[in-house]
């Protein structure tokens, strides 16, 4: 797997980035370069011999990608992630990021986690769900979903703005 083989189904994060430097949002923070360098992390542990394992789930209409968000479990980066949250669980866990829902389409997010990704993600196991944002209209959602578990500060991509945001953990 290679990071082009993924690439086609980051289209809503591509598009959320487009859309704040238009509409002149820009918050020096590139979601998809994240992503991409998130991802390509995880592909270079993997070829590496490690457990982990990245699942991608996106809904697509008229074979356009109208969202996505990844799902991160294993052993090795699951629980570094952890560590470096101050989490500590014995139960079986997995991360999600990225997630973005094309904007002619938001409202649909907590019935496609509920219905599609939490149930997949219970079928395989897994327990509880982390998810760390600084996204300010994610943030309702992820109260409704499950309980803030710890906060961080990030710096913007070139040192311009601090952004505040929260771990939550969702039990399944």
């Amino acid at each position: 797997m290679s990071f082009s083989d993924i690439e086609k189904y980051l289209y809503p994060v591509q598009t959320y980035n487009t859309e704040k430097k238009e509409n002149d949002m820009y918050d020096d923070w590139d979601e998809y370069e994240h992503t991409k360098n998130w991802i390509n992390n995880i592909i270079n542990e993997m070829q590496n011999g490690e457990d982990d394992i990245l699942d991608i789930y996106y809904l697509e209409e008229n074979n356009i990608v109208i969202g996505v968000i990844c799902s991160l479990y294993g052993s090795n980066l699951i629980n570094k992630f952890l560590i470096k949250n101050n989490i500590n669980t014995e139960k079986k866990s997995a991360q999600l990021s990225c997630f973005h829902i094309l904007k002619k389409y938001r409202g649909i997010g907590n019935k496609w986690l509920n219905d599609e990704v939490f149930k997949d993600l219970k079928s395989q196991g897994i327990q509880e769900i982390y998810i760390k944002s600084s996204h300010n209209k994610a943030l309702s959602l992820y109260n409704r979903l499950g309980e803030v578990v710890g906060n961080y500060i990030g710096i913007s991509d070139n040192n311009l703005y601090q952004r505040y945001g929260y771990v939550y953990k969702i039990t399944l």
